[in-house]
Formats: C-alpha cells, structure tokens, sequence
C-alpha cells in the first residue's frame, strides 16, 4: 500500500466513513435525527420510576462503616468499634434506558445517567463510593413517596413508596440525601423474577455491574420533608375559555423564575377583563404538532428555552390538535403562569363546579398573564 493510498484510509477513518461503528445496529436510531428526538422526549420525560431506601450501612454498599482511629506501618487500619451514623440513601432506577454509542470512539453510555452527572452528580465507579454535594438539587418527600428535582426544579425522577418513619427522621436531622440513579441499581426485579427469588447477593452483583460499565451516579441532595409549594403543570385550555378568543396556557411560574420573573417579559398580574392583556416581550411560541415551547428567539437554541409542554397522547391526542389548529389559525396564545396547580383534570373529578369555579378565581388572582406570538417557523425539530 503506497503512502497515498494509507494516507486516504486515515482521512476516512478520522472522518469516520467506512468505519463500522458508522453503521446503526438493528433497532437502533442514528443521532440527530427525528427518531432520535422523539425516543429522547419519550425516554425523558418518563420520571416515574421503581425507588427504594435505604441506609449506607446496607449490605449493598458494603456494609456497616467503623470509624478509623488509626493506620498501622501494614496498612491495616485500628477502628475505635463504634459505627459511623449510617446516612440515609436513596435508589432511583429507570426502567427505559437510552444507550448512546459514539460512533467515533466507540464509547457507550446511557443518556438520563449522564445527564444527572453533568448536572451536577458524579459517577461512581467501583473501588470508590463517595457522595459529594450536587448543588441546586432537591429531594422532596411527597404525598405518595419521593421527587428529585433539578437546579431549574425539572422533575427528574418520582418514586411511589411507604417512607420508613427512622429513615425520614433520619434525613430531616441530616437535612441531605445520598441519592443513587442508575439503571441497574438492584432496584428492580428482573423479568421472570420473583421479589422472593431476588436474592441480596443477586442485588449487590449488579450494583457492582453498574458501577463497573459507568451506569451509576450519585450526590448528595438536599433534603425537603414537606412537598414544594410550587406547582409544575401546564394545563391548556381551549380557544374561547374566559369569554376570549385565544387559546390559552396556564404554565408554571417556575419557568420564569431563574430568568428574572414574569415581569421581565411583560406579563402583568392577571386582570378581571382578559382583553386588556398586554403583549408579552422577548419570548414567542413554538407550537408544534406535539408541543408547545416558550422561547427566547434573540438567544441561541441552546440557551432560549423558557419552558415547554408535549401532548400526552403525541401527534394522536385529538384536543391538542385542536388547540394546535386554534393557535396558529390566530397567530397568538393567551399565556397564563402562576405558582399554583391550576384545576383541571383528575385534580377536580371529585369536586363540585361551585368549588371548582372558587379555585379557578383563586389561582387566576395570584397569577400573570401576556399575550404570546406563534412562531411561524419553529427553531426545534417538532417530536413524532
């Protein structure tokens, strides 16, 4: 082979053509492409997951910790007998993992596991086991079990699950949380498994798999025993609803939050006549076939998203359709952000309309309101 012709064979290695991590194994989908998008949207906003408690003296970490009082010449350690406080743990295990292979490298890693990491965990890889603080995340006890939320409050994992009284007695007195998420954590019982069958040994040796293959992050999290006040849902209402002619959003106010408040953007306190609402500045509506997203169009993509809604039913769900029709057929959406759940949905199935109008009156008083434009070319790739 002359010089050229292994000089041509580098280039194309380099460039990555003809190289056979280029190739996208079966049932796989290449990067960058809508497939991609969608299964990503998909995998992400699952935050619903198996969790467990635990405490950092359970077997699956190794056991209970002694104090070291000394190190002798041998390298053995002398402990004092008395256990260190155990601190309290908790296991976050997805049951849909996104593999992401890079195709130059060759290098695999699963996708919600890193993004934790780069948010602000780290990973724990076998022979160390440490917990150093991820600052900005919160670990809040809810009504039917736990909810770890990111520096922006985005939802990131919610377990169902009776809390042990020691364990939550335990956390509040520490006021952190080591926080473990992974995909193989020993949380989940495998296919074809019994909880009975599962043995402890089963749980530790896959524990230890994860941590071997990069599977496994960890922090320690702040703390919260009561849930958060604010809420985190988007409701859309249909064109129409409060005696005017737009579609309407009723978004979280934490959206807004971290970028100054609703104010800096125009919205004034929600008025009694809906016609007077001003129109909002520095933010549009990308309104797709499966989802809405406010963002700041002077700003590049990856730092002007404010905050976004996807139909829970995708490019199927028929009263997203009509309110996707409704919001381009006027150009503008009625955008309305507060702090509280807005009621509508299950949250009122029990309620009686007398309640229901009370409440809607409440929210609507404590929030802000503003006229917002429809994109007509969306900057993001709309999810199939």
């Amino acid at each position: 082979m002359g010089k050229a012709e292994r000089n041509r064979k580098r280039r194309q290695r380099q460039s990555g053509h003809g190289h056979p991590w280029t190739e996208v194994p079966p049932g796989a989908v290449r990067g960058g492409t809508q497939a991609a998008v969608s299964l990503a949207a998909d995998i992400f906003e699952e935050t619903q997951m198996p969790c467990r408690t635990a405490f950092l003296d359970d077997p699956l970490f190794g056991g209970p910790k002694a104090a070291v009082t000394a190190i002798q010449p041998d390298g053995s350690v002398l402990t004092d007998g008395e256990i260190i406080n155990p601190g309290p743990v908790v296991l976050f295990e997805p049951i849909k993992v996104m593999m992401v292979k890079d195709t130059r490298t060759g290098t695999v890693h699963e996708a919600r596991t890193e993004g934790v990491i780069s948010g602000g965990f780290h990973r724990v890889p076998r022979g160390i086991m440490a917990s150093l603080p991820a600052e900005g995340w919160n670990l809040y006890r809810t009504a039917t079990g736990l909810m770890l939320c990111d520096t922006f409050e985005g939802i990131w994992a919610e377990g169902t699950l009776e809390l042990d009284p020691a364990w939550v007695s335990e956390a509040t007195s520490q006021g952190w949380v080591t926080v473990f998420f992974g995909p193989r954590l020993g949380v989940r019982i495998p296919p074809h498994t019994s909880a009975q069958s599962y043995t402890l040994q089963q749980r530790i040796a896959e524990f230890r798999q994860g941590r071997s293959e990069g599977l496994c992050a960890a922090a320690s999290v702040k703390w919260h025993p009561v849930a958060p006040q604010e809420t985190r849902s988007w409701v859309l209402l249909p064109a129409g609803t409060f005696g005017q002619p737009l579609p309407v959003a009723y978004m979280p106010q934490l959206n807004f939050t971290r970028l100054g408040g609703p104010e800096a953007f125009g919205f004034v306190r929600t008025p009694e006549r809906l016609a007077d609402i001003p129109i909002a500045v520095g933010v549009t509506a990308e309104v797709t076939p499966t989802d809405v997203d406010l963002v700041q169009p002077h700003l590049d993509d990856s730092l002007n998203f404010v905050g976004g809604y996807r139909a829970p039913g995708g490019a199927t769900d028929l009263r997203y359709a009509a309110w996707h029709a409704a919001a381009h057929t006027h150009g503008q959406i009625l955008v309305i952000t507060g702090h509280q759940d807005f009621p509508a949905g299950h949250k009122i199935r029990h309620d009686t309309p007398e309640d229901v109008d009370k409440r809607v009156l409440q929210v609507m008083g404590a929030s802000y309101a503003a006229t917002v434009s429809v994109s007509d070319t969306p900057r993001r790739a709309p999810l199939a």
